[in-house]
């Protein structure tokens, strides 16, 4: 054998990947992981915005990138674009509505395969007959670029197919999950205090449900402590307002801590976690607060209820604050339950939530999709 001939096998052994996200925030939180995990292909990050801390080996390209749409849109179009006919990657994924609208056609005229990340679809039931109408129409653009869709919730991988959104062939689930090791350790505690805490992780909008939240701790705030933690995000048009957020700290209802690099201290600090969202894929953040075994207090809406469970009946109706917080009062009445309950929730999150899971049900979507691109067949939806 040539000398040489080893390493440059090897080399053509070795597949390159763009994923594509409008804020370094989705980057660092939620592919972090996965571009570490993943190390046999060759990564590039797209982003809105500047990366300053990169998972090592990564390289990061910033092609401006606005949440809201405006006409700067055609100008990151016609950069994503350009980029991508360069580099001429193999497969070029994308996460978050804006990054998808945008460089999944742009992918596919570059002609690299375009793989979409449905982290959770905004047609869903339960939404207004106006916002479905507009969702409906997003995602089927979005589908109708892309080669390949993922999704995380099997409530999406039912519904797309059936609404004609997106053909069942396209479709591939791949779930969601959390590194397990990480969130069953124990760690110190970030509160202290002698009542109940009452904790919520989320963006600072209001598509979280942090008016509701707030809503909730006005009313109970005489028998628990509420905390906030999570970042501001005044760019965006459902921010929360700063005069309620103001509101609610003179008032002494809530405790807003922003946003932190560890959010485990402040879960194991919490007798449970309350997530009033209106709108999830899978929730990273109740399967955190899960893993942790503290039970989640929600609204029922797809991706929650694959989390947790609704025959624990910690669920809500959406948008029915009176009915979440029933729930939050009982469970602050009932340490013990509490207890029981988040032991529960820990077990079905350790069964069905893993990252590891997920990193499987990639590489064998990966797998299949380089070797259908090098065959012309296509690929075959996951099961």
């Amino acid at each position: 054998m040539a000398p040489g001939t080893d390493g440059d096998e090897r080399q053509r052994t070795r597949w390159r990947g763009c994923r594509i996200v409008t804020t370094s925030l989705t980057a660092r939180v939620l592919l972090a992981n996965q571009l570490r995990s993943l190390p046999e292909a060759d990564w590039t990050v797209i982003s809105g915005d500047q990366w300053d801390d990169p998972v090592e080996g990564v390289e990061v390209e910033v092609i401006p990138i606005r949440r809201e749409f405006a006409l700067s849109d055609i100008g990151a179009f016609v950069g994503l674009w350009r980029y991508l006919r360069r580099q001429k990657f193999d497969i070029v994924q994308t996460h978050t509505p804006k990054a998808s609208f945008l460089g999944l056609p742009a992918a596919r005229l570059a002609g690299s395969q375009a793989v979409y990340t449905i982290h959770g679809a905004l047609y869903f039931k339960g939404n207004t007959r106006l916002a479905n109408f507009l969702g409906w129409c997003f995602e089927f653009w979005c589908c109708m670029w892309a080669n390949s869709a993922l999704v995380q919730s099997r409530e999406d991988e039912q519904v797309l197919p059936r609404v004609r959104i997106c053909p069942a062939a396209k479709l591939h689930y791949v779930g969601n999950g959390i590194m397990l090791d990480r969130f069953l350790a124990p760690v110190e505690l970030a509160i202290h205090s002698e009542r109940p805490i009452v904790l919520m992780v989320s963006r600072l909008v209001l598509e979280k449900g942090c008016a509701d939240f707030l809503e909730v701790a006005a009313s109970l705030s005489d028998k628990a402590d509420f905390v906030h933690v999570g970042p501001v995000e005044s760019d965006q048009k459902d921010a929360l307002s700063p005069a309620l957020v103001a509101a609610a700290e003179a008032a002494g209802t809530v405790r807003f801590i922003g946003e932190v690099a560890d959010v485990r201290p402040y879960v194991e600090s919490a007798t449970f976690m309350v997530l009033p969202s209106y709108r999830e894929g899978i929730p990273r953040a109740a399967m955190e607060a899960a893993a942790m075994g503290r039970p989640v207090a929600a609204y029922d809406i797809r991706g929650v209820r694959e989390v947790i469970d609704p025959a624990l009946g910690l669920l809500a109706p959406r948008g029915d604050v009176a009915a979440l917080t029933a729930i939050v009062s009982d469970l602050i009445d009932a340490p013990d339950r509490c207890i029981e309950l988040g032991k529960q929730c820990r077990d079905h999150i350790v069964t069905q939530f893993s990252e590891g899971l997920v990193m499987e049900r990639l590489r064998h979507f990966y797998a299949e999709t380089l070797q259908s691109s090098s065959t012309g067949a296509p690929v075959s939806g996951a099961a």
